[in-house]
């Protein structure tokens, strides 16, 4: 995995830094979603034990903070070909092999990250359609939808970056 600052996962081609620089802000930006949904957590954890007062709904606000988060980190783990697999049968293969599998595991991942953002849009617009909102504080279940849509978008494209990259060490 990829360290913060490292510059040898950093692509040296322009739309690969692209990618790989818009993919680090919204993981940056699901990181801070995360620290403000711990200090939420850690308040009202406080609050009930201390003063008999929790947050009111914390737990819809951990759910949706949580969920746009993790979509948040997706495309920034891919660049960093953070994503945990089993290499059980490629451990001993040749690289021309691995690199095949790799570009070919990628453009999987590209369709169905392009599949799935396609679908959230039809998502997001029958939840604007028939006014959906949380059970607790009436939120809109809407508002995190294009967080999502605009991360799966971003995963596939850096999918089929990482696809391209592949296939040209495999055949360039």
């Amino acid at each position: 995995m990829a360290e913060i600052g490292n510059t040898s996962d950093i692509p040296a081609d322009a739309a690969g830094r692209a990618l790989h620089r818009v993919s680090y802000v919204l993981a940056i930006a699901g990181g801070g979603i995360m620290i403000a949904l711990i200090v939420m957590v850690v308040s009202s954890i406080l609050g009930r034990s201390l003063i008999n007062t929790p947050i009111y709904g914390d737990f819809e606000l951990v759910g949706i903070g949580t969920g746009i988060a993790v979509s948040l980190f997706l495309p920034y783990c891919h660049m960093c070909r953070g994503n945990v697999f089993v290499d059980l049968f490629l451990a001993q293969a040749p690289p021309r092999v691995r690199l095949a599998c790799d570009a070919a595991g990628s453009l999987i991942l590209a369709a169905l990250a392009g599949a799935l953002a396609w679908r959230t849009v039809a998502g997001a617009q029958d939840m604007i359609a028939y006014h959906e909102v949380s059970i607790i504080l009436a939120i809109p279940v809407w508002w995190a939808f294009p967080f999502v849509i605009v991360s799966l978008g971003l995963l596939s494209l850096c999918a089929l970056y990482t696809a391209w990259r592949d296939g040209r060490g495999l055949f360039g």
